[in-house]
């Protein structure tokens, strides 16, 4: 694999996508808090509305750096290897420290926890945010297979801006047909009864590989011709704002709106911003475009101190993300011990500050010592 030019923006918009990922947990927590007032709830939708990029935005980058990179030939053994210590195995501790902090191996003997563990590691379901690992892992694992789709695809479309587009909208169109279908896929399977296969296309449908593929591929083709595809944002720079400006209203109105019956908070509101969904996809696609055209901005006109601070989060965004659960757990009760009754938007803001903070930290304090690549996926290099 040759050594290419890196990708600074990359950097930065990953940095961004672990923070909105924190944000948008962070809000969770406290949208069905008994004195979350209408004010409140207002500010937290529109946070939850621009933070919805996150998820879209690391697919597309995983697209967009493997083809970036990967354009030679592809030791698939070492490329796999590499995945599996630097992701796999972080994935498989975290879920194991995660099912003893939850409780569902501490009631069975030692003897009973196999089939548990090995459940548990294959669905992500030992904590609610580790379905995206379980969604992002077979990626790499198919990754020569889609190389070789995707590499058809570019033969098509390759030095022909129409064909070009024509490819573009008729993924969209795809992606779209199958969202339209997803409740009828959901149905078809479930009365079909496929021994694992039905599973995955309902009661793991959100972590199902097939309804995320549009925004890797999207990203595939950026990283083919980033060249091309850096004319293009700035050609579609407008837009690609009016389109998210739009959205946001939609969905703020969608959620806001009076025909939602009364309860304790907006928790129920916020299904109305679930990720699958046909007109959600076309928000997600300009939004992580539009965010991109701002890591683009920052990389090429900020400070050094405002990069380092996108370039820190991004490169302790896999250890971080894994932890970020527990590490909100902490945020969660130094907010009931120090500012309980104060604002909630307030309170959320500084439980998300905590967590992405402590979450970097004890990364970076993992990734110093030894073993901490087995928790953090970062090398470990010794201190001179």
């Amino acid at each position: 694999m040759a050594s290419k030019q890196r990708l600074g923006e990359i950097e930065i918009l990953r940095g961004m996508a672990f923070a909105a990922v924190v944000l948008q947990h962070s809000i969770a927590h406290y949208s069905v808090v008994p004195e979350l007032a209408m004010a409140d709830g207002t500010r937290l939708t529109l946070l939850l509305i621009a933070a919805k990029f996150a998820v879209p935005a690391f697919i597309f980058i995983t697209g967009l750096v493997l083809f970036y990179n990967y354009d030679g030939e592809l030791a698939y053994g070492s490329f796999i290897r590499k995945r599996f210590k630097d992701i796999v195995v972080p994935y498989l501790l975290w879920s194991l420290l995660y099912m003893v902090l939850n409780g569902i191996l501490l009631h069975q003997p030692p003897f009973a926890w196999l089939p548990d563990m090995l459940g548990f590691w294959i669905t992500g379901k030992s904590s609610y945010h580790l379905w995206y690992i379980v969604m992002i892992i077979p990626m790499y694992l198919l990754f020569p297979l889609l190389r070789s789709v995707v590499r058809r695809l570019d033969l098509v479309i390759r030095d022909n801006g129409r064909r070009a587009l024509l490819a573009v909208v008729g993924l969209t169109v795809g992606y779209e047909g199958l969202l339209l279908l997803r409740p009828w896929l959901t149905d078809m399977f479930h009365a079909w009864q496929v021994p694992g296969l039905s599973a995955y296309f309902t009661i793991y449908a959100d972590r199902n590989i097939v309804y995320y593929l549009y925004y890797f591929v999207l990203g595939a083709l950026a990283g083919l011709h980033i060249t091309a595809f850096l004319k293009l944002l700035q050609r579609l720079k407008w837009p690609i704002v009016i389109s998210c400006v739009i959205f946001t209203l939609y969905y703020a109105g969608l959620v806001l709106g009076g025909h939602f019956p009364p309860g304790p908070g907006f928790g129920p509101r916020f299904m109305a911003l679930i990720l699958l969904q046909p007109w959600m996809a076309l928000f997600l696609v300009s939004l992580v475009l539009g965010v991109y055209m701002l890591a683009l901005h920052i990389h090429n006109t900020a400070g050094i101190r405002q990069k380092q601070m996108w370039i820190t989060l991004s490169r302790y965004s896999y250890g971080g993300y894994l932890a970020h659960a527990l590490m909100l757990r902490y945020a969660y009760a130094i907010d009931d011990w120090l500012f309980s009754g104060w604002d909630v938007t307030l309170r959320t803001a500084i439980v998300w500050l905590l967590a992405l903070m402590l979450s970097v930290a004890l990364t970076y304090a993992l990734s110093r010592l030894r073993f901490g690549t087995w928790l953090t996926g970062i090398p470990y290099r010794k201190a001179r």
